[in-house]
């Protein structure tokens, strides 16, 4: 009995996880009345290699936030796991051809859809020719080398800022947040 209830009382206050999973990814709102086919984005995503670990410090809605993010990639699978200090949030496993298993902390509210957070990754993570192809027609990339600018016609979705030290200044325009990455890995 006493075994029972220490096994309930360390499952409840350690928080249980969700786990969800998707054949196909669903869409996300960039714009007013724009939806973006995430599922080319899956796929690009999974086609990238190696690990790269960033570090991200941002703000949304006037509170600071901190954690990391690893990506660990062979081209037939991506996996992203989000963490803050001393807790794993998110992990996210994309498999072809698109499949996208995301498994939450119960601190990550039940509204988080991870095709959003895979939009971001996206953003930044993939070089800009294979962006412009996988977002079409949806969405508008110019990149000039050091800025990117991702627009739904004249409505600035996203923007990125490459800093001569490596740092990456992201802005989410459409849900009001922003961060600066710091490749912790190349």
């Amino acid at each position: 009995m006493k075994a029972a209830f220490l096994l309930l009382a360390a499952v409840l206050f350690a928080g249980c996880s969700t786990t969800l999973v998707r054949d196909t990814p669903v869409p996300v709102r960039v714009a007013d009345g724009v939806l973006l086919d995430t599922a080319p984005l899956v796929e690009a995503l999974i086609g990238l290699k190696g690990t790269r670990v960033q570090a991200a410090n941002g703000s949304w809605k006037d509170q600071a936030f901190s954690a990391q993010c690893v990506l660990k990639g062979d081209g037939e699978k991506l996996t992203v796991v989000f963490l803050a200090p001393q807790l794993r949030l998110l992990t996210i496993t994309l498999t072809k051809p698109h499949t996208v298993t995301c498994e939450r902390a119960a601190q990550v509210p039940r509204a988080f859809e991870p095709e959003y957070a895979l939009a971001d990754l996206a953003y930044v993570n993939i070089d800009a020719e294979t962006l412009r192809r996988v977002v079409a027609p949806a969405l508008r990339v110019d990149d000039d080398g050091t800025t990117r600018r991702i627009s739904a016609g004249d409505t600035l979705v996203a923007e990125i800022v490459r800093q001569a030290n490596g740092d990456i200044d992201f802005k989410n325009h459409r849900h009001g947040y922003s961060y600066t990455l710091r490749p912790v890995t190349p």
